[in-house]
């Protein structure tokens, strides 16, 4: 990282800190799509003993982009840039939409923590599709789909097949979204028997494209509701599954919370997932309050690999990234552990050990 890298953002912040929560977050992205190479005064390199395999593909580091911060892609450069080991862009809809009415982005700084009502404010399935031609070559890239606002539960379907369709042979994965608290009737295809009708019709292109499927989840249904969603998506055999979404929490108003705010029960909703995906080895993808090592730790802790960020980054900056590839570097040190694969292949019980006795 530049010596400038440390001081930069932490200059800026106050300044975007001052505007409306949501024109700061355009302003950013406006910005870093200009100039991608920004970034290299950030910029960090993940060792070799930061890299994984997953479903085929190798990642440089465990640490991704979460949807939702660039979701038209229009900075992926500048992300690939900081050394992240994958992005996920969207939610994308199959037609443009302009989203929930003003204001619907909303800052609690002393929380660390974000308020949503967005409604899947998008540039539609074709301009992204035409973005991602020129996708940078050094980051894993995911694309997050998610169904139109008035779409009916029938209507979801043939949608979400279409997005599949359209951006499987362009990413490396597609995560589908029936989780967002801020598209009306969303959730509620978070029942079993239509995610079942769905998942039947991806999986038939998933023959076709062999890109690999996964679907993200709130976690603010009740644990039984969970566990048979999760069981769901394990018998249709997915390729991973995303936890969590943001929570609704009704007294901070409509929308979804992210951030410091939703850590708790993020991580309690992770670990429920990763023991019901513990025989199946369905990978879990963590996200949802994770911004320190320790975070990190106890999501390994619980058999999880991959994860995300995006509310840490809006908080602590860019310089977020190579602080969090130094610690988990410094851990497969002391550990003397050639890769995250190494680590990730050990039984459970093991792993755990290993975290013990070199994660501090």
């Amino acid at each position: 990282m530049h010596p400038l890298g440390m001081n930069l953002y932490q200059l800026a912040k106050p300044v975007l800190f001052s505007l409306d929560p949501e024109k700061a977050h355009h302003l950013t992205l406006h910005l870093t799509s200009l100039m991608p190479q920004l970034a290299n005064v950030w910029a960090s390199s993940p060792s070799e003993r930061l890299s994984s395999t997953h479903w085929g593909q190798s990642f440089s580091s465990p640490l991704g982009l979460a949807a939702g911060l660039d979701k038209n892609a229009q900075s992926l450069d500048f992300f690939a840039r900081l050394g992240l080991g994958a992005l996920e862009c969207g939610t994308v809809t199959l037609k443009p939409q302009i989203g929930n009415p003003l204001p619907r982005m909303f800052r609690y700084r002393e929380e660390s923590s974000l308020r949503n009502s967005m409604g899947f404010p998008n540039d539609g399935a074709e301009q992204l599709s035409h973005r991602l031609l020129s996708r940078p070559a050094s980051a894993r890239l995911g694309v997050n789909i998610g169904k139109s606002k008035d779409a009916t539960p029938l209507e979801a379907i043939d949608e979400y097949r279409e997005l599949y369709d359209l951006f499987a042979p362009h990413s490396d994965w597609v995560t589908v979204n029936i989780s967002s608290p801020n598209t009306q009737g969303l959730r509620d295809l978070q029942n079993q028997k239509w995610l079942a009708s769905l998942l039947q019709e991806l999986i038939s292109l998933r023959e076709r494209h062999r890109t690999p499927l996964l679907v993200k989840l709130s976690p603010d249904m009740p644990d039984e509701e969970l566990r048979g969603v999760t069981q769901t998506l394990i018998n249709q055999r997915v390729d991973g599954i995303i936890a969590t979404n943001t929570t609704h929490m009704p007294e901070r108003g409509i929308g979804g919370v992210s951030g410091k705010l939703l850590r708790v029960k993020a991580h309690q909703k992770r670990k429920f997932i990763l023991d019901l995906c513990l025989e199946s080895r369905t990978p879990v993808v963590g996200v949802g309050g994770i911004e320190s090592f320790e975070d990190i730790l106890g999501f390994w802790a619980a058999g999880g690999t991959l994860f995300q960020i995006y509310t840490a980054f809006v908080f602590h900056g860019p310089a977020l990234v190579g602080q969090l590839h130094q610690a988990m570097d410094q851990f497969m040190l002391r550990a003397q552990l050639k890769n995250l694969d190494a680590f990730f292949a050990l039984p459970l019980t093991e792993r755990q050990k290993v975290i013990g006795l070199y994660g501090r």
